[in-house]
C-alpha cells in the first residue's frame, strides 16, 4: 500500500513515523510545498516548542475546546498528552512543565523536536519530499492521483491531509468533489481598539483580568496586554478562539466588556464599599 501524507508540519511528520514503525510495509512518503520540514515548529514557544500541556488544570475540555469537544475527549482518550511525552521519552527526549501547564523540552530547544522527528522518519524508511506543492487530489478507481504544481502526478491508495492552515478555498481546489470542507476561520487573534486613551496605555499588562463579548456568553480570564493597536495576550487569544465563528459572522465588530480585576461583581463591590469604609 501506498501512502501520501500532504503536508510536513508537526502533524504530518508525527503520523508518518508513528504509521511506518506501527506498519513497516506501507510505502510512506510526506509532501511538502515549502523548503524544509516543521518550520513552524521549530518557531513554537519562542523557538522552545510548547509541545503539550498538562491538563491539570482543565476541569472540562469544552472550556478550552468549545467546538469539537466530543471528537478530542475520544482523540486525547486514545492517544493523550501523557503517550506524547512518553512517545518522546522512548527517544530521549526529557521535558519540564510550567505552574500554567505548558510543557518544553528540558533543552528548551524546538530543534530537538524536529531532529527527532526528521529521525525517526529516516529510521523508518519514510521519504520525504520537499519543494512538492500538491494542487489537487483526483479520485481513481478507490485510489487517488496527485497532481503537482510542476506538472507532475503520483498515485497513492490511501491519502492523509496534513496542510495546517489551509484556506477553505485552497481545500476546495485540492479535494474531490465528494469531499464536504468546512469554511475555516480565524481562531487566534488580538483585537483592535481604535481608541487613543487605550494606546497610551501601550505595554501595560494585566495579571488578572476577565473578558467577555456584550451580549453574548463568551468569557475569558488570563493576563491582558495593551497594545498600540488594541488588546492582546492569553485572555485575548482564547477570547477569541471561543467566540471565532460569531466573530466571523459580524465582521468582527463587536462589543469587548473588560473586568480590569478579574473579580467577581459582588466581590469587587464588597471591596470597594470595604475600602469606602475604611478612609
Amino acid at each position: 500500500m501506498r501512502v501520501a501524507v500532504i503536508g510536513a508540519g508537526a502533524a504530518g511528520c508525527f503520523f508518518a513515523a508513528e504509521a511506518k514503525r506501527r506498519a513497516p510495509d506501507i510505502e510512506m512518503t510526506v509532501y511538502e510545498a515549502g523548503r524544509k520540514p516543521m518550520a513552524k515548529l521549530a518557531l513554537t514557544g519562542g523557538g522552545r516548542c510548547n509541545i503539550t500541556n498538562t491538563f491539570e488544570s482543565v476541569g472540562s475540555l469544552p472550556k478550552v475546546y468549545p467546538r469539537g469537544d466530543k471528537f478530542m475527549k475520544r482523540a486525547l482518550k486514545r492517544f493523550g498528552s501523557r503517550d506524547l511525552l512518553q512517545w518522546f521519552e522512548a527517544e530521549g527526549v526529557r521535558f519540564v512543565s510550567q505552574p500554567d501547564g505548558c510543557v518544553f523540552p528540558e533543552s528548551q530547544d524546538a530543534m530537538q523536536i524536529v531532529r527527532t522527528l526528521e529521525r525517526l522518519m529516516r529510521r523508518s524508511g519514510v521519504e520525504l519530499c520537499c519543494g512538492r506543492r500538491v494542487l489537487k487530489i483526483v479520485p481513481k478507481n478507490g485510489t487517488f492521483v496527485l497532481e503537482f504544481a510542476d506538472g507532475s502526478r503520483e498515485n497513492a491508495d490511501r491519502v492523509v491531509l496534513a496542510a495546517g492552515g489551509s484556506s477553505t478555498d485552497f481545500l476546495n481546489r485540492l479535494l474531490p468533489e465528494c469531499v464536504e470542507v468546512v469554511p475555516a476561520v480565524p481562531s487566534l487573534f488580538t483585537f483592535k481598539i481604535d481608541d487613543a486613551g487605550l494606546r497610551s496605555l501601550m505595554g501595560t499588562v494585566v495579571q488578572h483580568a476577565a473578558m467577555s463579548l456584550e451580549g453574548t456568553s463568551f468569557r475569558s480570564e488570563g493576563v491582558l496586554l495593551l497594545t498600540d493597536w488594541g488588546v492582546s495576550g492569553p485572555a485575548t487569544l482564547k477570547l477569541s478562539s471561543y467566540a471565532a465563528r460569531y466573530l466571523s459572522e459580524h465582521a468582527y465588530e463587536a462589543g469587548l466588556l473588560i473586568n480590569w480585576t478579574g473579580l467577581p461583581e459582588t466581590e469587587l463591590r464588597e471591596r470597594l464599599l470595604s475600602a469606602c469604609a475604611a478612609n
